[in-house]
């Protein structure tokens, strides 16, 4: 079961880690805020697919550890997790000469959340509901 929740957290961290950097593009084109120099799309990239292996761990220990309860309790961990990594995202310190820094957070606040969405987007794939 660890290879397949590996596997699926490294799948849906690379669809978020994609699908932040489709998402970074289309602001930047659509609203002139270009944070590239900031958030970097390969850093942004490996990042989710960090968070997806760690979100894959945490899957397979809470199924491991608490049973039949195991998933609900990972789901809500992983979801209050998500609200609780945008925090530091409204304290980054941006450099003096970046444009338009009261756009930042409309960037990368939404960004925390593709991880979650892709791993409940894909887990029925890997796990067929009882």
């Amino acid at each position: 079961m660890i290879k397949k929740s590996l596997l699926l957290g490294a799948i849906s961290g690379l669809l978020a880690g994609i699908a932040c950097v489709i998402y970074q593009k289309v602001y930047a084109s659509s609203l002139g805020a270009d944070f590239a120099t900031i958030v970097k799309p390969m850093q942004v990239v490996i990042t989710t697919i960090i968070s997806g292996l760690i979100a894959g761990t945490g899957f397979w220990l809470c199924n491991k550890w608490f049973k039949g309860n195991g998933e609900i309790i990972f789901n809500f961990v992983f979801a209050i997790l998500s609200f609780a990594s945008i925090l530091p995202a409204f304290a980054f310190k941006l450099p003096l000469d970046a444009e338009m820094p009261e756009l930042f957070p409309g960037l990368v606040v939404p960004m925390h959340f593709f991880s979650a969405l892709a791993w409940f987007t894909l887990k029925p794939l890997f796990y067929k509901s009882a």
